[in-house]
């Protein structure tokens, strides 16, 4: 079982078009909603793929290249193709507490901030 972003994760499931587009409909009805959304899949492997996978996972992990990083993203690419869709979730995400004060604290003191986040934009 996997998760993550719909961007990356609906085009690793294997889920006809239409269905695709209605899920990200509702997708973006919730982002829009100000919620935070993850897309579930899951893919059953044989004990062979299992095998294989983690026997290249360990050599390119206690390799030298200097691809290292590439490869392993490779590799769980690879293992996270053609996913069965589970569905979704949409949660609220609430800054922690004291976070909102902070922040304008800071702007008050004229200092410049930025968050950076995995949120997408909508439209």
């Amino acid at each position: 079982m996997t998760k993550g972003a719909d961007s990356i994760m609906l085009p690793r499931c294997n889920v006809i078009e239409e269905n695709r587009n209605i899920m990200q409909g509702h997708l973006d009805k919730f982002a829009r909603e100000g919620l935070r959304t993850l897309v579930m899949g899951q893919k059953e492997i044989s004990q062979r793929e299992f095998d294989d996978f983690m026997k290249e996972y360990e050599t390119i992990k206690v390799s030298t290249d200097k691809h290292k990083e590439k490869k392993l993203v490779r590799l769980y690419d690879e293992l996270e193709m053609n996913l069965e869709l589970l569905g979704a979730s949409a949660i609220e995400d609430k800054l922690q507490k004291g976070v909102p004060e902070t922040i304008y604290k800071l702007m008050e003191a004229d200092i410049r901030i930025w968050v950076l986040t995995g949120d997408k934009q909508v439209h």
